[in-house]
């Protein structure tokens, strides 16, 4: 590309950029691997051409049997390409993005391009500081409601990045519970998926995975959350959770890999801003991982739009831990 100008998703140029410095890249990267990914697989690499920093899919750490279409791996990556921007930001970078930009590299799943440093990024270089406070968290809920203007703040996120929230009402609510259910016991007689799942889950974990201490405790009557552990057992306490938790599904109008990628975008900027706020957020997306009740998902948010993320969302009544993360160098390939 010339040097005075940056290609951008529209066409339009940027200013002229500076090389990144060793320093900027590790801020950078280390940003994008506290993004949740699905049991926490962390499905991503790196690149940095000079100004342009490229996150690929790791076809390794798609998880074939939960995720064969990765579905939800482009999900986590398009929240670490949005942690880079907010971390860029921070750094007084402005950005752009450009998704599935490479037609002779697939494995390029987004493109950021930065301009040359400023001042910090107010919108985006805010939310640095609740970048690592960002965890996945499994306990119950208290019965504090959210603010309406709270939860207008979070659909005003999603919709900055071309998805929508739907708020589920106690009637839809209860429809997802029941689907849930009947998901749930259907897991338990799926011994591929438990299979896949102990190689994730449980036990004491360093850089990947979802280690038994960030599971929760375990409900003592049927819940909105979701057990990880099913079907290989352990020994965590039994505590009372919350009857109807708030519950967003996080939709995109269209359905192929950009608008999934476009989804963790969104994702993780809603994470972000419920974080903020001292909200803690978990999901629920195991009805979306089977083609059926994936449809009935839909059917529940008006039949137009596609769901991608179901999240469980309100203020922590505990602590878990937070799941490890890889160290960047693990998933940096290269630096031109």
């Amino acid at each position: 590309m010339p040097a005075e100008q940056l290609t951008t998703p529209n066409g339009s140029g940027g200013p002229a950029s500076a090389v990144l410095t060793a320093d900027e890249v590790e801020i950078l990267l280390n940003a994008a691997v506290h993004a949740p990914s699905q049991h926490n697989t962390q499905p991503w690499r790196f690149e940095v051409h000079g100004p342009v920093v490229d996150v690929l899919i790791d076809e390794e750490r798609v998880l074939p049997v939960e995720d064969p279409a990765g579905r939800a791996a482009r999900i986590g990556i398009g929240a670490a390409a949005f942690n880079i921007r907010v971390a860029a930001a921070m750094l007084g970078h402005e950005s752009r993005i450009a998704l599935n930009p490479d037609p002779a590299r697939s494995e390029v799943a987004a493109r950021i391009f930065l301009a040359a440093r400023s001042t910090p990024v107010p919108e985006l270089g805010s939310l640095y500081g609740v970048l690592r406070r960002r965890h996945t968290y499994r306990g119950p809920l208290l019965s504090h409601p959210i603010a309406h203007k709270l939860l207008h703040r979070l659909d005003d996120a999603a919709e900055a990045e071309g998805a929508q929230l739907h708020w589920l009402d106690p009637a839809a609510a209860a429809r997802l519970h029941r689907l849930l259910d009947s998901i749930n016991a259907e897991e338990l007689r799926d011994e591929d998926r438990i299979d896949e799942r102990r190689q994730w889950i449980g036990s004491d974990r360093s850089d990947d995975g979802v280690q038994e201490g960030a599971l929760g405790a375990m409900p003592d009557l049927p819940a909105f959350v979701r057990d990880l552990s099913a079907g290989f057992g352990d020994k965590r306490d039994h505590v009372q959770y919350e009857t109807f938790p708030m519950i967003a599904v996080l939709s995109t109008p269209e359905e192929d890999g950009v608008a999934w990628i476009r989804a963790g975008l969104a994702l993780e900027r809603v994470l972000l801003v419920a974080t903020s706020y001292d909200l803690a957020t978990s999901f629920l997306n195991q009805v979306l991982e089977h083609v059926a009740t994936r449809y009935e998902v839909r059917g529940l948010i008006g039949g137009q739009a596609w769901p991608q993320m179901i999240i469980r969302i309100g203020y922590p009544a505990d602590t878990t831990p937070r799941t490890p993360r890889r160290d960047w160098h693990a998933s940096f390939d290269h630096w031109f």
